[in-house]
C-alpha cells in the first residue's frame, strides 16, 4: 500500500555542513591532491573528495581473513592485506555510496587507501582493487559469508577476473602514505547500470611464503587515514520541460547549484541538445568530450538541434530550425546534455544500461486536444513492467532486474540519490509506508528481491536499514513483492508488536515445499514460516504475486501454483500472527495478485487459465466464476466501487475487460471489452472517471471506467515500439508514472 510522505530538502545544508569538516583535511592533503591531479589528467569542471569517515548511508569496510574465515571486522581500526600460504590470505573490503553525487556523469574516479604499516621484506607488492559482484553487508562481512546465512559465490569475495587497477607497495611504511587506484570505469559503471557493491583489495600474488602484508587505515580508525574516492564529474540539467504548440516545442531547463571544487576554466557555459522522432535518443548516441559537434549533424540517432555556448535556459524547436521543423502529431523526443568551457558533456561511457542525461520529449500538434508531452524521463537500465511505487508527490521508487531500486524526485524526475544496490533483480510493486504510519517511525520501502533477501530501505535516503535472508537458504527467491500488515491500522485482533511482511517464495525447483514467510517491519527477524508439506500444511507451488492483507477479516491471502492442476490448493487464508493455515481453496495454477473489495465482503481471484473467482472471504469458497475469455490474467483484476454490485477490470492477452459482480444475486455481467495491443494490468480509483493501461503500442491508454471507450493516449515510445508496464497514479500531482522495456520511467499528467 502507500500512504502520503514528506520529503525534506536536505542536499545543500548538508553539503555546506561536509565541506565545513572537511576543510581542515583538504589542508593537510594538499600536497597529495596536487601530486594527484598532477600525474593525472583533469578532465571535467567539478571535483569532490569522499572521505569514507562522511556521513555516507550505505559506507562500509572490512578484512576478510582466509585464517579465520566465520569472523566479522567490519567495526576494526585497520584494514589489512596480506599474502601468506597455509591459507592465511586476507584481503580488505571498501565501499562508497556516493550519495552527495545523484545526477552525475562520472570523469575520472581515483581510490585513495592509506597505508600506516607495511612488511614487504624489501620486496614489492602489488595490489589489484577489484568491483565486487555481489551484494554484502558490513555488519555480517567475512572471508566465507556475505550476508547473515548467504556466502559469497567464491569464498574471499566475488570479483572479476581482472583487476580495475593496480598499485605497488614498496619497503617498510611507519606513517600514512597514500596508494591510489584508478577505479574511473568502475565507478563510470555504477552510475551505468551496474550495482555499486564496493571494492575488494588483494595481493596479486597470494600464498607467499614471504608473509608480506600492508595495513591500511579504514573508516572506524584515525580519520586522516580512512579510505577516500576522488571524483571528477559533470551535473546534468535541472527543471527540463517542454512545451508543445502548433508546429513547435520549447524545451527549457535550468542549471545545477555546483556541489564540488571549480576546475580552472571549466564552468559550465551552455547545453548540446540532440533530437529524434518518435523514440528517445538511443543511450550510446552522445557527444566526445573536447568536440563541438556542427549544427544539423547526426551523433548516434540523434541530430544536433541547439548549440549554446551562452548559458540560455531555453530553445524553441520550430521552422526557424535549420534542421527542419518538429512536424504535428510525432513525438519528439529531446535528450540535453550540460557542458563546459572546454566541452566535457554530462555523459560517460557506455559499459551497461544506460547513460543518465536528462531527456524530455513532446508532440506538437495543430489542436489543443492532440498535444502532449512528458513532465520527465530518468534512467532505469531495466525493462522492469512493475508500477512503480511512491508517496504521492514526493518521491517515486522503481525496482529494476540490474538488482537496483532507484529514488526519483516526482517533481524533477532527477534522482534523489544514486540507485541502491540489491543482491538480486526486483520484479515486484514494492510497498512504501509512510513514518506516521509504519512502525518504524520512517519513511520506508520494503523489498524483496530475487536473490532471496528481504530489505527496508528509507526512502528519503536510500538508506538500507536491514537486510536479511529470511528463509535462510539460498534457493527461495522473491518474484512478488511483500505486503505489509501495518500495527497502525490494524484492531486488538493483531497481537505482533511491530509491522508485519508477509512473502512467498518462487522455488521453481519445488512444486510442493515453497514457503510463506512473516518479518517483523522493524527488524528484519523472521516470526514465522509457513512451508509446504510440512507440519500439517498441504503442498505448495512457486508463489510469483504479492499477498493480500485483509484488515476486515484479519488474515493474509496468498495465491500460488498447483503443480498444473487442481488438486493443490492454490489461495492460501493465514493467521498473520502465526503464519497457521486457515483454509485453503484449489483454483488451478495462479499468478495474479488477490484483490480485496473495499469493504472486504468478497475477494477476487484471477488463474492463469483466465477464470476470475469470487471468494467468500470467511471460508474461502468461490462463491461464483467467469471466463474471461482472453487469456490469463494480467497481474491482477482491481475492483472500483463501494458497495455491491462492484465493477471488476483486468488485463487479458488482447483486451482489456470490465465486469460487473452482483453479490445478492451472485452473478458476474460483461460491460465492456477494449483492445489493447498486449496490455499491462490496470489501474483506476472509486469515484474515478477514467481506467489507464500501458500498451506495447508504446502507449498508455486513458478508458472511459463507464464506456470502455480508448479515448487518449500518451506516447512513451513508439519507434519500436516500446512496452509499456503497469501504471501507477500519484493523486497529489495529478500525475501517472510508468516504466517501460526501453530502459526508462516517464512521467505524464492525468488526466489526459
Amino acid at each position: 500500500m502507500e500512504v502520503f510522505g514528506t520529503e525534506a530538502t536536505r542536499f545543500m545544508n548538508s553539503w555546506l555542513l561536509y565541506t565545513a569538516k572537511r576543510y581542515a583535511a583538504w589542508q593537510k592533503t594538499l600536497c597529495l591532491g596536487l601530486a594527484l591531479f598532477l600525474a593525472a589528467p583533469i578532465l571535467a569542471r567539478e571535483v569532490i573528495a569522499i572521505h569514507s569517515t562522511a556521513t555516507q548511508v550505505r559506507s562500509a569496510d572490512a578484512t576478510l581473513n582466509q585464517a579465520s574465515p566465520n569472523a566479522n571486522s567490519g567495526g576494526a581500526a585497520s584494514l589489512i592485506v596480506e599474502s601468506n600460504n597455509g591459507s592465511s590470505n586476507q584481503r580488505a573490503v571498501v565501499q562508497f555510496d556516493l550519495s552527495v553525487l545523484p545526477n552525475v556523469a562520472i570523469k575520472q574516479a581515483l581510490l585513495i587507501m592509506h597505508a600506516t604499516a607495511s612488511t614487504t621484506n624489501g620486496f614489492p607488492r602489488t595490489y589489484g582493487a577489484y568491483g565486487l559482484t555481489s551484494f554484502f553487508r558490513e555488519p555480517d562481512v567475512t572471508w566465507n559469508t556475505r550476508v547473515a546465512n548467504l556466502g559469497w559465490n567464491a569464498a574471499g569475495g566475488d570479483i572479476g577476473g581482472t583487476a580495475t587497477a593496480t598499485a605497488t607497495v614498496v619497503g617498510a611504511i611507519g606513517t600514512s602514505t597514500p596508494v591510489q587506484f584508478d577505479i574511473t570505469s568502475d565507478v563510470q559503471n555504477w552510475y551505468n547500470g551496474t550495482p555499486n557493491y564496493g571494492t575488494l583489495i588483494r595481493d596479486q600474488a597470494e600464498n607467499s611464503n614471504r608473509d608480506p602484508k600492508t595495513t591500511f587505515g579504514s573508516r572506524n580508525g584515525t580519520a586522516a587515514d580512512a579510505p577516500e574516492v576522488d571524483i571528477t564529474f559533470v551535473q546534468n540539467v535541472t527543471n527540463l520541460a517542454a512545451v508543445p504548440g502548433n508546429g513547435t516545442v520549447t524545451v527549457s531547463w535550468g542549471y545545477p547549484a555546483l556541489i564540488g571544487r571549480v576546475n580552472f576554466g571549466e564552468s559550465y557555459n551552455g547545453v548540446l541538445i540532440l533530437r529524434r522522432a518518435n523514440l528517445p535518443v538511443d543511450k550510446s548516441s552522445v557527444p566526445t568530450d573536447t568536440q563541438d559537434p556542427a549544427m544539423c549533424s547526426v551523433v548516434g540517432t540523434g541530430t544536433v538541434v541547439f548549440d549554446n555556448t551562452s548559458l540560455a535556459t531555453s530553445f524553441t524547436d520550430d521552422s526557424s530550425d535549420p534542421c527542419g521543423a518538429p512536424t504535428n502529431d510525432t513525438t519528439w523526443f529531446y535528450k540535453v546534455f550540460l557542458r563546459d568551457q572546454k566541452n566535457y558533456y554530462a555523459t560517460q561511457p557506455i559499459v551497461q544500461g544506460s547513460v543518465f542525461t536528462e531527456e524530455i520529449s513532446a508532440t506538437p500538434s495543430a489542436t489543443a486536444a492532440n498535444l502532449q508531452s512528458s513532465i520527465w524521463i530518468a534512467a532505469t537500465f531495466s525493462t522492469t513492467l512493475a508500477a512503480p511505487s511512491l508517496f504521492p508527490g514526493s518521491i517515486v521508487m522503481a525496482g529494476s532486474q540490474t538488482n537496483l531500486s532507484f529514488g526519483i524526485d516526482a517533481v524533477t524526475g532527477l534522482r534523489k540519490y544514486p540507485p541502491v544496490s540489491l543482491g538480486g533483480p526486483v520484479t515486484g510493486r514494492s510497498p512504501v509506508i509512510d513514518a506516521a504510519d509504519s512502525s518504524l517511525a520512517a519513511n520506508v520501502m520494503y523489498v524483496a528481491d530475487n536473490d532471496g533477501l528481504v530489505y527496508a530501505i528509507a526512502t528519503d535516503t536510500g538508506q538500507i536499514l536491514w537486510a536479511v535472508n529470511p528463509t535462510s537458504l539460498t534457493t527461495n527467491g522473491f518474484t512478488g513483492a511483500p505486503s505489509v500488515q501495518l500495527k497502525s491500522f490494524s484492531d486488538s485482533t493483531f497481537t505482533l508488536t511491530h509491522d508485519l511482511l508477509v512473502a512467498g517464495t518462487r522455488n521453481g525447483a519445488s512444486t510442493t515445499a515453497n514457503r510463506i514467510v512473516g518479518i517483523d517491519g522493524n527488524t528484519g527477524a523472521t516470526l514465522w514460516q509457513t512451508i509446504g508439506n510440512a507440519g500439517g500444511v498441504a503442498k505448495m507451488d512457486i508463489i510469483s504475486s504479492s499477498p493480500a492483507i485483509d484488515f476486515v477479516n484479519h488474515a493474509v491471502w496468498v495465491t500460488s501454483r498447483s503443480a498444473a492442476g487442481t488438486a493443490q490448493p492454490s489461495l492460501w487464508k493465514l493467521n498473520p500472527n502465526t503464519g497457521a493455515v486457515l483454509t485453503t481453496a484449489a483454483l488451478g495454477d495462479t499468478d495474479t495478485d488477490p484483490t480485496l473489495s473495499i469493504p472486504g465482503d468478497v475477494l477476487f481471484v484471477a488463474n492463469n487459465a483466465g477464470t476470475i473467482f469470487a471468494i467468500n472471504p470467511t471460508t474461502a469458497a468461490p462463491l461464483k466464476s467467469v471466463a474471461g475469455g482472453d487469456g490469463a490474467i494480467i497481474s491482477f483484476p482491481i475492483v472500483l466501487g463501494l458497495t455491491s454490485p462492484y465493477t471488476v477490470i483486468f488485463s487479458g492477452q488482447t483486451a482489456v475487460h470490465a465486469m460487473k459482480y452482483d453479490k445478492t444475486a451472485n452473478t458476474f455481467t460483461n460491460l465492456w471489452s477494449t483492445a489493447i495491443n498486449t496490455p499491462s494490468a490496470p489501474i483506476g480509483f472509486t469515484g474515478g472517471a477514467k481506467v489507464y493501461v500501458g500498451s506495447a503500442d508504446g502507449k498508455i491508454h486513458e478508458l472511459d471506467a463507464v464506456t470502455g471507450v480508448d479515448g487518449k493516449q500518451r506516447t512513451a515510445n513508439t519507434g519500436q515500439p516500446g512496452i509499456v508496464g503497469d501504471p501507477a497514479l500519484d493523486f497529489v500531482l495529478s500525475r501517472i508514472y510508468i516504466s517501460t522495456n526501453d530502459q526508462r520511467a516517464y512521467g505524464f499528467a492525468f488526466p489526459f
